[in-house]
């Protein structure tokens, strides 16, 4: 594994019109990809708050499918206790990430994954490398 992918870059895919060069990037790294469940829970999150329809349906049936091919990291003590200390260190400098992405940060330098965002600024600030497809 080389990337941990958030949910910004995944769920680019299911758009009526997505980027070419996200999809195309997704492709290329298809089996260098994992994801944390923080990243599966917001993506799952989003698809909860959508009324009942043909595109939450086929949403659905697209999470499933991909749960079942993503490569998906514990969340363990050895996460738990790098998220205690990327928190403060991050509090030290006076930076502030938010919750669920400072988790993601903790488990990418646990595995030492390179974080694949749009959100680079915040993954920046826990001083991991950081690639953003959109760009």
């Amino acid at each position: 594994m080389t990337y941990l992918v958030d949910a910004n870059v995944l769920s680019e895919a299911t758009k009526p019109a997505p980027g070419p060069r996200v999809v195309e990037w997704l492709r290329r790294h298809e089996r260098e990809l994992a994801v944390d469940p923080v990243i599966l829970g917001e993506i799952r999150f989003g698809i909860h708050l959508l009324p009942a329809s043909r595109c939450r349906q086929r949403l659905e049936r697209w999470f499933e499918e991909g749960v079942r091919r993503m490569h998906c990291l514990p969340w363990e003590v050895q996460t738990g206790l790098r998220w205690a200390k990327l928190r403060a260190e991050l509090r030290r400098r006076g930076e502030a990430v938010p919750i669920k992405d400072s988790m993601i940060a903790a488990t990418a330098l646990v595995h030492g994954l390179r974080v694949a965002t749009r959100n680079t600024r915040d993954f920046a600030k826990a001083r991991l490398p950081v690639v953003d497809p959109f760009a």
